[in-house]
C-alpha cells in the first residue's frame, strides 16, 4: 500500500530493521518479528512519552492522554 506521505522515520530505509511496527506511521517494517499479542500497559506509556504515535511491539495506536493508550 502507498502512502500520500512519506514517513519522516528512518527506519523504512534501512535493511534490517530490528523492530515490527513504525512507531510514526505504523506501518509494518520486519514482518519476520512476531507481533506482541498485548503490551503491558507501562511499555505504552514508555512509548508515549519518547513521543511515539504507534507500538512497535503491537501495532497498537498510543493516543496522547489516554492512559492505556486505546
Amino acid at each position: 500500500m502507498m502512502r500520500s506521505k512519506r514517513c519522516p522515520n528512518d527506519n523504512h530505509g534501512r535493511m534490517v530493521v530490528r523492530i515490527r511496527f513504525c512507531p510514526s506511521c505504523g506501518e509494518v517494517l520486519n514482518k519476520d518479528i512476531v507481533a506482541s499479542p498485548k503490551c503491558p500497559d507501562d511499555a505504552h506509556a514508555r512509548m508515549r512519552r519518547s513521543r511515539s504515535t504507534y507500538c512497535m511491539d503491537c501495532g497498537a495506536g498510543l493516543q496522547q492522554g489516554s492512559p492505556a493508550g486505546r
